[in-house]
């Protein structure tokens, strides 16, 4: 895992790339390239660990390029529940919850992540409320996300259940 400069991401891809990141949906051009600049930039090669269950939920991760896999310890084993992307956040959920971490996050192929450490998610808080929230928001949108996703694969691998009436209507 290599450290790089938040400052020099911002030089060479632009601040127009992190704004397509659905982590930083809505947020301030100011808060972005704050996030980005006194966050924690790393690189990390294919298979790389970027943190291992049993670690201290310190902080979260933006995926700002590349995937990480998820594997979910539970009961002496390690299992893949599904790969991160670009724009996802990985360990905000450990980190909200105060746990330590239940998995191993590893890179699936070149990857760069932008690590937001507590500290900082409330520096965040104290300096702007606002931005807070709506960084707040998109972060529970993408915890969302990510549950009914599992929902799904829990119905996928259910016995079906015989319907009745006309099929409800999703929006």
């Amino acid at each position: 895992m290599r450290r790089l400069s938040g400052q020099q991401l911002l030089e060479t891809w632009g601040l127009s790339y992190f704004r397509d990141i659905s982590t930083f949906g809505a947020l301030s051009d100011a808060t972005i390239s704050h996030l980005i600049r006194s966050g924690q930039v790393l690189e990390l090669e294919p298979g790389e660990v970027l943190f291992e269950a049993g670690d201290g939920s310190d902080g979260f991760y933006v995926i700002v390029r590349g995937q990480i896999a998820f594997f979910k310890y539970h009961s002496g084993h390690y299992a893949f529940i599904r790969n991160y992307h670009f724009g996802e956040n990985i360990g905000f959920v450990g980190m909200i919850a105060l746990h330590h971490r239940i998995g191993r996050a590893q890179a699936d192929g070149e990857t760069v992540v932008v690590k937001v450490p507590v500290s900082m998610f409330n520096e965040l808080y104290d300096r702007d409320t606002q931005e807070f929230a709506l960084l707040l928001m998109n972060l529970a949108r993408d915890m969302a996300r990510g549950i009914r996703a599992v929902d799904n694969i829990i119905v996928e691998r259910s016995l079906p259940v015989p319907q009745q009436g006309p099929p409800p209507r999703i929006c």
